[in-house]
């Protein structure tokens, strides 16, 4: 059906054109071209060859030996945290311009879909890509890939840097100038928007508006290595916390996979006007392939770096002054080309005088909130797939 609507403006055009010259050879021999340029032009045949769908599912259990609340882990099991179901679908307009959504149900929402992405791409075939709509917020490496566990080593992505940011999304625009070096490939991306974060889903209990939310990205690919870096900032305003103050974020990252050796490290800073929680954090992650295992162990850290401007022993300061420390031991194991599972065991403490940035770690001590775990220890078990 969609064929005979195609050609129905070019029958037309052929009506017209025998109207005038019905014996016309060169006329017809021009309409025939016409509609040779046409069919050409059409590279599509159904709405099949324009859409792709894909998929990827994680099915994750959690538990620990205590309550501190690491991960969202206790003492009792826990399958829906980390567990998420996600579908992505890409329509492309012409060979150039498409569009993209991506929806994920979380089993810690009751599995209700949400719109991670949902914007119209156009590539200027000049190196340059722009991008409109609902977008990732590109702070860390694996920002693109932060919802699909299958392309990830780990079974969950180090929480010391990647829960430092309340949001991952924002609406607005991103350019991307990807250009080749010789043997490297440079890649530029610069961006622009806003968001809004739950008082669910932060550590002030607030909604919060990020507006003018800009920053650049720029990462050099070369062999087996990866070098990004990333700059963003932003205006912060909410009920009680914030009122037009500004915040910053800034990253660094490299990567080194040859296939066998796996190294990953990022290190990240974020600060915030006011007596919100300033932060430094990295991680490094050692793995090394053997077959169908990916073995792997990680080293990790969080700190806040303005505690002095928070009143001590008061509840801002034991909400808002954060230290810890964090080891992983784990492995990956590729069942197939689309399935894998992962095991982990993640101890973290050294919290100091803190609750190691952890809001289930409080309690309540001679009218005074202190911490109420000195460490946990977490034990994970994942199930990551793509189709």
């Amino acid at each position: 059906m969609k064929k005979v609507f195609t050609l129905l403006p070019l029958a037309a055009v052929c009506a017209t054109q025998f109207a005038y010259a019905a014996t016309d050879a060169e006329r017809l021999a021009q309409v025939e071209q016409e509609l040779a340029m046409l069919q050409e032009q059409s590279s599509y045949d159904s709405l099949e060859d324009r859409m792709t769908i894909n998929g990827f599912f994680t099915g994750k259990m959690v538990t620990a030996n205590n309550d501190a609340g690491f991960d969202n882990a206790t003492t009792t099991p826990n399958f829906a945290d980390g567990s998420k179901l996600g579908l992505q679908g890409t329509f492309a307009l012409t060979d150039q311009t498409q569009v993209v959504a991506q929806l994920v149900g979380r089993g810690s929402d009751d599995w209700t879909p949400e719109m991670e992405w949902a914007f119209l791409s156009h590539d200027f075939d000049n190196g340059f890509v722009a991008r409109v709509g609902r977008l990732r917020l590109p702070l860390y490496m694996y920002s693109d890939f932060l919802e699909v566990g299958y392309a990830q080593p780990w079974a969950t992505p180090p929480a010391d840097v990647y829960t430092i940011a309340p949001i991952t999304s924002f609406n607005g625009v991103d350019v991307t100038y990807e250009r080749d070096l010789g043997d490297a490939t440079l890649a530029l991306q610069a961006s622009y928007g806003s968001d809004k974060s739950s008082g669910d889903d932060n550590s002030v209990e607030e909604d919060v508006d990020f507006k003018d939310i800009s920053g650049l990205s720029a990462t050099l690919s070369y062999e087996d290595w990866v070098f990004r870096t990333t700059y963003f900032q932003t205006e912060l305003n909410s009920k009680l916390t914030f009122n037009n103050d500004q915040g910053q974020f800034i990253g660094a990252g490299v990567s080194y996979d040859n296939g066998s050796l796996i190294a990953i490290s990022e290190y990240t800073i974020s600060k915030v006007e006011g007596a919100y929680a300033d932060t430094e954090s990295a991680y490094i992650t050692l793995g090394y392939r053997v077959e169908a295992f990916t073995p792997y162990v990680s080293y990790s850290y969080l700190k806040t770096t303005d505690d002095e401007k928070r009143i001590a022993n008061s509840p801002q300061s034991a909400a808002l002054n954060w230290q810890r420390s964090t080891y992983s031991v784990g492995t990956r194991y590729d069942i197939s080309a689309n399935l894998a599972l992962k095991l982990d065991v993640t101890y973290a403490g050294n919290f100091g005088d803190t609750t190691g940035a952890l809001s289930s770690n409080i309690s309540e001590t001679n009218g005074m909130d202190t911490q109420e775990f000195d460490d946990t220890i977490v034990y994970t078990i994942s199930f990551d797939a793509v189709f």
